[in-house]
């Protein structure tokens, strides 16, 4: 196979070479490794491959599968973020990636891309979108002076969401997904495409990436506590269900409430400042979309999950 390696070598603790990344493949196919350091990285992307491996965290998987968006070329995610929430929704986060040398038994799963539309401007989302108590987190964590790595990472965003949720006002927000009205005065709304957002929480435990629906989640006001009962055991590392409802559709026409804070991904949208008027706004997947290559037991863990739900 003709395989590009694209990676980013600050990812999570930086531990990983140029050598180790290369060496997944065992040598057995044809690879041309391309730097997320590079400013050309996505032009690197039109050369032509059976599949495009992405080595690093969620931010670099995001801007890669969103460049890779329509075309018929696959990826295959190697984690070494801090929280690889994209990885753990594809069930690949703890399988060894030595499994790439055998990447032409691999199986290809669908895997959506979001997109926002407003007078605002537009933005694609692989992760998740929304305001709020989310959106302020990433805000936050901008603001702090100190930016950690690894584990340490991970638990500031611990510590700078629970600041978040104590603090986060209540907003009116219009809803509609596809005709049903879920507007409500909310702490947050996260549109989801994978399980997860943040350091692991599991804010839609059955979202599937390839099935071409929105997991809409709403925060009320009174659902505070069970969002810092998530938190609580992301710190213990332990995994509860979240009680956060989730409604799923197609598409979603909201009105952003002025006073919030919105994010596509890990970036502010459509800047860091709190909106100053209600705006308008339609959530959707596609019409671009991709394939992502998983080994042969993580696909079979991902049927046998989705034939429980």
């Amino acid at each position: 196979m003709r395989v590009t390696l694209i990676h980013n070598a600050t990812a999570g603790d930086g531990e990983h070479t140029r050598e180790w990344v290369e060496g997944l493949l065992g040598g057995r196919h044809d690879a041309r490794y391309l730097s997320m350091d590079d400013d050309d990285w996505r032009a690197g992307l039109a050369e032509p491959a059976d599949l495009v491996v992405v080595a690093g965290g969620d931010g670099t998987v995001a801007s890669v599968v969103t460049a890779l968006a329509g075309r018929t070329t696959p990826a295959a995610v190697v984690p070494l973020g801090s929280a690889n929430n994209i990885a753990r929704t594809l069930g690949v986060a703890d399988v060894d990636p030595a499994w790439l040398a055998r990447a032409d038994q691999g199986v290809r799963r669908p895997f959506d891309i979001g997109r926002v539309t407003s007078s605002l401007g537009e933005a694609p989302f692989v992760e998740s979108l929304g305001g709020g108590v989310f959106a302020d987190l990433l805000h936050r964590a901008e603001a702090d002076p100190h930016d950690p790595d690894g584990e340490e990472k991970r638990e500031r965003g611990l510590r700078l969401l629970r600041d978040a949720i104590a603090e986060a006002p209540s907003l009116r927000w219009g809803l509609t997904l596809d005709g049903r009205d879920l507007s409500d005065d909310l702490l947050a709304v996260q549109v989801m495409n994978i399980r997860e957002i943040g350091p692991n929480l599991p804010l839609a435990a059955d979202a599937d990436p390839g099935d071409g629906l929105l997991d809409v989640v709403v925060v009320r006001p009174e659902h505070r506590g069970a969002l810092r009962a998530l938190v609580d055991a992301a710190a213990e590392r332990r995994v509860v269900a979240s009680s956060l409802p989730v409604a799923r559709g197609r598409r979603l026409e909201a009105r952003l409430p002025a006073g919030c804070r919105v994010h596509a991904d890990d970036d502010p949208w459509p800047t860091a400042d709190a909106l100053e008027r209600d705006a308008p706004a339609s959530i959707a997947l596609g019409p671009a979309r991709l394939e992502v290559l998983v080994p042969p037991e993580a696909a079979t863990a991902r049927s046998r999950s989705a034939g429980a739900r």
